[in-house]
């Protein structure tokens, strides 16, 4: 179950080089210090994880150890995040045990360190335990989350959404009763996963011609440095394409929407079955909707997009279930050449020496 994962600073400008990466994976008994640290620290900055504070260690301690049992008793799932042998992250997957209810889990007590926030880790945690749930059957998450901090925005990014607020839940950990709001949201997993045949090779090369377009944007035409190119089923190159918004006076020319239209234009046809787009930025929501209308098969970027990527970081766009056509997608190719790229270009417009 254990991954890499990419965190990105939320500050970053759109394309900036990801923070050094972290390891998520299942808790063990070993991890149960550090999990009661995060836990003693999450209650005494009043978040809302059902405790209060002041929280002592051994009842901490005490927590961990039954939430392992549950693990271990198959009714639960905890993921750790880390770097560097410290504990960035944590969440909980609740497995419902009820007869009536075999598809549905709870997401709890996801907590990230507060030098880990605003770095990507905790929705890349949340986007593990979803995978566990997927892994498990379960195809409907509910969670409850606080009003009072941001959680519920946080989860809307992610595609939560909102069932209802109930005030005066609970008290919060510092004291007074808060309100909470309910959210829910519906995977993917009554259909197994779509596999295609990947060469890593093939997927480097043509992403190198998709940063060779996206220089050619910014040295030519001084256009956010963004390029993509579509292979077909048959791995000929039949569209290419770069930011050309300010030249052509055109909000819709992105550099995935200028190759789709060039590969449409090749194929005389505006389905692109068995194509992959590769493009050196995540796509925003207009193009990952493009990609999905085109019945493209594979999108593989570069760069993630920490403010508005709809491949996932930000938004889950192309993976929505509700979805007729499943677009499967790799992200990290090359990203952090593509992401530095992106990173000089905003520095030189803002006078500053690159990276």
């Amino acid at each position: 179950m254990a991954e890499q994962i990419s965190a990105v600073p939320a500050s970053a400008a759109p394309g900036e080089a990801p923070a050094s990466a972290a390891r998520i994976g299942p808790a063990s008994p070993a991890d149960i210090e550090a999990l009661s640290a995060l836990l003693v620290e999450t209650v005494a900055n009043n978040g809302s994880v059902g405790f209060m504070h002041p929280l002592p260690l051994d009842e901490a301690r005490a927590f961990w150890r039954g939430a392992l049992e549950a693990v271990a008793r198959g009714e639960r799932v905890v993921l750790c995040a880390w770097q560097d042998g410290q504990l960035l992250a944590t969440g909980s997957l609740a497995l419902v045990q009820a007869p009536s209810q075999p598809h549905r889990a709870e997401l709890t007590k996801v907590m990230t360190a507060p030098a880990a926030r605003g770095r990507g880790v905790g929705a890349a945690l949340v986007q593990a335990l979803e995978q566990a749930a997927r892994e498990r059957g379960r195809r409907l998450l509910t969670l409850d989350a606080s009003l009072i901090e941001g959680a519920t925005a946080f989860y809307r990014r992610l595609g939560y959404h909102t069932a209802g607020d109930i005030p005066e839940y609970a008290y919060k950990p510092l004291g007074g009763l808060g309100a909470t709001r309910i959210l829910w949201k519906l995977l993917d997993a009554r259909e197994p996963a779509r596999t295609l045949p990947v060469d890593p090779a093939a997927d480097e090369r043509y992403m190198r011609q998709a940063l060779a377009l996206a220089e050619r944007a910014e040295k030519e035409y001084d256009e956010i440095p963004v390029g993509a190119v579509v292979v077909s089923a048959g791995g000929e190159v039949i569209g290419e394409g770069w930011n050309r918004n300010i030249a052509d006076h055109d909000p819709s020319a992105h550099a995935e929407i200028m190759a789709l239209r060039q590969a449409g234009r090749a194929l005389a046809n505006h389905r692109l079955v068995g194509a992959t787009l590769y493009v050196t930025l995540e796509p925003c929501a207009m193009c990952a909707m493009a990609l999905v209308h085109a019945r493209v098969a594979r999108v593989v970027y570069g760069a993630a997009d920490p403010k508005t990527g709809a491949c996932g970081s930000v938004f889950d766009v192309i993976g929505d279930p509700r979805h007729n056509h499943r677009v499967l997608v790799q992200g990290g190719v090359l990203g952090e050449e593509a992401g530095r790229r992106l990173t000089n270009y905003f520095r030189a417009k803002r006078g500053k020496p690159p990276v």
